[in-house]
């Protein structure tokens, strides 16, 4: 059987005066236009069901309706089963017995994050965040039950309608070659991004509206340059403009403005690092071989400079992470918590701990170079005193412990799977009983394909290192298993964020 899961999509804010019964609010206009492409790209990636269920109230309803309409399929049937005072376990226990071979529910939050919770995680605690117009498929091998499911996709209106349009051939006049020649060229529009932060264009243009001559004055460059490259990252989306004037976009003021305190600019020079871009020098030759053509282990090799680049250039981006991460792992506050951080490097996970959890002591674990970079931010954070380093391979030196938790943050991902387990091994032997470890890592679904950041993450791999790979959670939950944990879950806060596997010992 197959659930469709799907949040309604955007109906603006409650307005008392308009709507004095919510249940009444509508779609808005743009929540109807975008969820007509979201079902759009859903039928064309051949996501099918049989029937369509919807809560009663408006704003589902129409939801769910222009879904019906694009699909051709039935009109939907409303429900108190899904409405905004739904339990998960009462909408599990109406719809096993309905017999279809393919469903789709559209609802509220949170109500569908926890279902989709039930529905996939053996104790109930899994998370699966649902955006407006988010869908979740969730397959199962007999009938809906709770803990049997099999999180197939999970993704955003922006990403899910990104997937198909992206793909050669999936526009409404037949094929093009739009996706092909973007691709080809996308190095120039990484080299204008690339080109603005240099000149630091967008903290010259800060909250205001400005023109070219004035950016130009800023930036100590030409007018004429600076108006063309500002009109190419208005066309690109990083840049609004009205007349002769530029104001940034609501995702470059908070990421890309160096007065934002959730700038991530800084990950440009990890990203552009000559070892990184060296790496897709060759794909196809990475292809034949099967790994990286990079000297020796390519970014894998002990002590590599790389990651000392990482940590430094990293560290704002994951900071956000991090603490998306602790706000998903159940600690008692009021107990110490012994915390090894393992591949470190900026030491962000491990310090987030800590700045949460008062009674929480962190051992970072990487390289000596790399471990000055944790150690900095440590500082920087006020947690100096509870944060202790190990030097050296995760695969040869003492790990200490016994552990609380084992942070495993963006680290499997670089090994075979035989590689893994042996580390996992040393891991669950440090881990006191009743530990877990907190694994983050780009999770393809099933089907490789899906979320895109995670199923495009494999070519990073074989282009940078002798075998690593994006890995399914079927192949992880393997590996944790061989090496003696009991079970992991995954947890997914939202499209696109951190995939986060928890594993007991």
């Amino acid at each position: 059987m197959r659930l469709v899961l799907m949040r309604h999509a955007e109906a603006g804010s409650a307005d008392p005066r308009r709507w004095p019964d919510d249940r009444e609010r509508p779609l808005t206009d743009a929540g109807r236009h975008e969820h007509a492409r979201v079902a759009e790209a859903l039928r064309r990636m051949g996501v099918g069901f049989d029937r369509i269920l919807t809560s009663p109230l408006v704003r589902a309803r129409e939801t769910a309706d222009i879904t019906a309409r694009i699909y051709g399929a039935a009109a939907p049937r409303p429900t108190e089963l899904l409405g905004d005072r739904a339990e998960p376990a009462a909408i599990v226990a109406g719809l096993a017995p309905g017999g279809a071979a393919g469903l789709l529910c559209v609802g509220h939050e949170p109500t569908l994050s926890r279902l989709a919770g039930l529905l996939i995680g053996r104790d109930g605690s899994a998370r699966v965040e649902m955006p407006k117009s988010g869908v979740a498929v969730i397959e199962f091998a007999g009938a809906m039950a709770p803990g049997r499911g099999v999180l197939q996709l999970h993704l955003g209106p922006r990403e899910l309608v990104g997937l198909v349009e992206g793909r050669p051939g999936a526009g409404a006049g037949g094929p093009s070659p739009d996706a092909f020649m973007a691709a080809l060229t996308g190095y120039q529009r990484s080299a204008a991004l690339r080109g603005a932060l240099d000149l630091d264009l967008f903290t010259a243009l800060g909250p205001g509206r400005e023109t070219a001559a004035v950016l130009a004055e800023r930036c100590r460059a030409s007018v004429r340059g600076t108006r063309i490259l500002c009109d190419y990252l208005t066309a690109a989306g990083f840049l609004d403009k009205e007349g002769d004037r530029y104001a940034l976009t609501a995702d470059s003021a908070a990421f890309l403005d160096r007065r934002s305190p959730s700038c991530v600019a800084a990950a440009a020079d990890f990203i552009y690092a000559p070892e990184i871009r060296s790496a897709f020098a060759d794909v196809a030759a990475a292809v034949r071989r099967g790994g990286t053509v990079m000297a020796g282990a390519g970014t894998l090799a002990p002590e590599h400079p790389v990651w000392v680049r990482f940590a430094r250039a990293m560290a704002p981006m994951m900071a956000m992470a991090a603490r998306g991460v602790v706000a998903m792992v159940e600690v008692d506050a009021a107990r110490p918590v012994r915390v090894l951080d393992v591949a470190a490097g900026h030491g962000m996970f491990g310090i987030a701990f800590a700045a949460r959890y008062p009674r929480a002591e962190i051992t970072g674990l990487d390289w000596a170079s790399v471990l000055e970079v944790a150690r900095e931010n440590a500082r920087a954070t006020g947690v100096e005193s509870r944060y202790r380093t190990i030097a050296g391979s995760a695969f040869a030196v003492d790990l200490g412990g016994p552990y609380d938790l084992v942070l495993l943050p963006n680290f499997l991902h670089h090994f075979d799977l035989a590689t893994c387990e042996r580390l996992l091994a040393r891991v669950r032997a440090a881990l006191a009983p009743g530990g877990r470890t907190v694994t983050v890592e780009f999770v393809p679904d099933d089907g490789r394909v899906s979320p895109p950041p995670a199923a495009m993450f494999g070519l990073v791999m074989l282009c940078s290192t002798p075998a690593g790979d994006a890995y399914t959670l079927a192949e992880l939950d393997g590996v944790f298993r061989c090496a003696g944990f009991t079970h992991s879950e995954l947890r997914v806060p939202s499209p696109g964020g951190p995939q986060v596997i928890i594993s007991q010992r």
